[in-house]
């Protein structure tokens, strides 16, 4: 990135952009190189020119919400990545029944706010740690996916232009969607039910008591690893479990004895540890269950 373009960003986003940044200390399992810059972006219309200005001059961006999701190679990434925050991307409002809440708000934030305001459907998806924005765009899911209560989001589009578009015009799937690879989730609204709050709060703790009791919530991990077959099919876990690669480890990388789809992060693990560990189960489930296990988090 030349110095002129640093210029140009320093004078758009102020003190909120930092250059030849390490990305490990954004993501959830703590492993990466250094990113060319790390902006975190306070309001709609500093987005919009931080994109246009880093389309135009052919820099690769990645938006990312708490980066639980994304494995950055040591060697790092070669461009930007971009952060929602501020009051606006952080934000939630509640209007009656209907939650509209920021792309950059935690998942888990935005449902205790829900849960306390006796506002039921999200809290099924407790303990997934995503930002509104990500979990949408992957169409998060535990006892329930968080598509199932939405009515519109807002989107910045690859044109660069600002775009509300309604549930009825998103294809979603088992923990997917529709949305483009360059489309950025700006706003989401939700559609609840009025629920008393202590019901709400009542099964909120017991789903995230039972994700802590089969989870390794408390570890430096990547969530999931590999996508599910589907409904009526093992889970990816039940089959890494089975192929006894539990607790296999490639460096400090580790597959984890309490929930086999989890690779975690035992100290100064590399992202090629984790690399090779996941190729070490994809050819042993693959060897015992003939079946191709896909990867669920996104590789920079």
């Amino acid at each position: 990135m030349n110095s002129e373009l640093q210029k140009k960003l320093i004078k758009l986003c102020g003190g909120d952009v930092f250059f030849d940044y390490s990305v490990s200390s954004l993501t959830s399992i703590g492993i990466g190189g250094n990113a060319n810059a790390w902006i975190k972006v306070t309001d709609v219309e500093t987005l919009r020119q931080t994109v246009d200005l880093l389309k135009r001059a052919g820099i690769k961006m990645k938006v990312i919400g708490n980066a639980s999701n994304i494995l950055v190679r040591e060697a790092g990434f070669d461009g930007v990545i971009i952060k929602l925050s501020g009051d606006f991307f952080s934000g939630s409002k509640i209007k009656n029944n209907v939650v509209t809440a920021g792309g950059g708000i935690s998942l888990g934030k935005l449902i205790i706010t829900c849960c306390r305001s006796g506002l039921g459907g999200l809290e099924g998806t407790a303990g997934i740690p995503a930002t509104i924005g990500g979990a949408v765009k992957m169409n998060a899911s535990y006892k329930n996916a968080v598509s199932e209560k939405l009515l519109r989001v807002l989107i910045l589009d690859k044109q660069g232009k600002y775009v509300s578009r309604g549930k009825e015009e998103i294809e979603f799937g088992y923990r997917s969607s529709s949305f483009g690879g360059e489309e950025i989730i700006v706003q989401a609204e939700f559609c609840l039910e009025k629920v008393p709050s202590e019901v709400l709060e009542k099964k909120f703790n017991s789903y995230i008591r039972e994700k802590t009791r089969n989870q390794p919530l408390t570890e430096k991990t990547l969530g999931c690893i590999f996508k599910n077959q589907g409904k009526g099919s093992p889970s990816s876990g039940e089959l890494i479990d089975k192929s006894g690669m539990k607790g296999a480890r490639r460096g400090a990388a580790m597959v984890s004895r309490k929930h086999a789809n989890f690779i975690v992060n035992t100290g100064g693990a590399s992202s090629g540890d984790v690399i090779a560990l996941m190729e070490d189960i994809q050819k042993k489930v693959k060897n015992v269950f003939k079946i191709n296990l896909k990867p669920e988090i996104e590789i920079l």
